[in-house]
């Protein structure tokens, strides 16, 4: 059993020392990845399986370290790309990106001197919450009828799962106060 697990802690102890530049490089290929594999047919035996939002977990990671140029800019690449695939209107999900985002740094800025695992655990989820909100208000205002909630639930679900599992890959490692500088 340790024989697997000494691996993985070294790519821990490896992603602990890794650069803030690398670990965006290394979450926008994951982001990527997962937005490319989300373009194929998504049914299995007849169920359509959610796909998650990779980039509001993106966003939701990076917003740890505070607002930062180049996760913004990736941040609306991505937005413009899931507008493209989706059939929505151009900058609909950049905006939810960057929402998301910002609404990550300024609650994580407020609540960081608290270290409870209720800001840490529960706040990605309430941010994922409200940003698939977002995404739900935006798809409604723009067909002029109110949209189906369920489907969207579900990939919140999808996305909340998702977030649980990769969520240290999305952190780029630096404090809120001193990111700033280490992310320009």
């Amino acid at each position: 059993m340790s024989r697997a697990i000494a691996p993985l802690s070294m790519i821990a102890r490896w992603w602990t020392k890794a650069r803030p530049r690398l670990r965006l490089a290394v979450g926008t290929v994951l982001v990527g990845i997962v937005g490319l594999m989300g373009l194929t047919p998504n049914v299995f035996f007849g169920t359509t399986v959610s796909w998650p939002y990779m980039a509001l977990i993106a966003a939701i990671g990076w917003g740890r370290a505070g607002l930062g140029f180049s996760p913004m800019l990736v941040l609306i690449l991505f937005g413009f790309a899931q507008d493209v695939t989706a059939s929505a209107p151009l900058g609909s999900f950049a905006l939810v990106n960057l929402a998301t985002y910002g609404l990550k740094a300024g609650l994580y800025q407020a609540f960081d001197a608290e270290r409870s695992p209720g800001v840490s655990y529960g706040l990605p989820i309430l941010i994922l919450f409200m940003g698939i909100i977002i995404v739900w208000l935006l798809a409604s205002l723009s067909s002029n009828h109110v949209v189906r909630f369920m489907p969207l639930f579900a990939s919140f679900l999808a996305t909340m799962f998702v977030q649980m599992i990769v969520a240290p890959v999305f952190d780029l490692g630096v404090r809120a106060a001193a990111g700033r500088e280490a992310m320009l």
